[in-house]
């Protein structure tokens, strides 16, 4: 399976079901299989604006990848093109 069938699949599931899509990635990630604890977590998430669940150095490594022209900057859209 390649990188963009995998993307594809990744982006449905989260829109079928995003809260057991960013559970899913916590247990994974962390190691958790207890659901009541990861009903809280998921909880917690949406609840706060600022936690994400990529780390934020990820942001830091992207804006350096920028600033070297490795990536390209999103196009801005016009204000009707929302």
């Amino acid at each position: 399976m390649d990188y963009k069938t995998i993307r594809d699949r990744i982006e449905d599931m989260a829109k079928d079901n995003h809260k057991d899509f960013v559970k899913a990635v916590i247990s994974m990630e962390k190691g958790i299989n207890d659901e009541s604890a990861l009903d809280k977590l998921y909880d917690a998430y949406m609840a706060n604006d600022t936690i994400n669940l990529l780390h934020e150095d990820f942001d830091y490594m992207i804006e350096d990848l920028r600033e070297q022209g490795q990536i390209k900057r999103p196009a801005l859209c016009s204000a009707g093109e929302r």
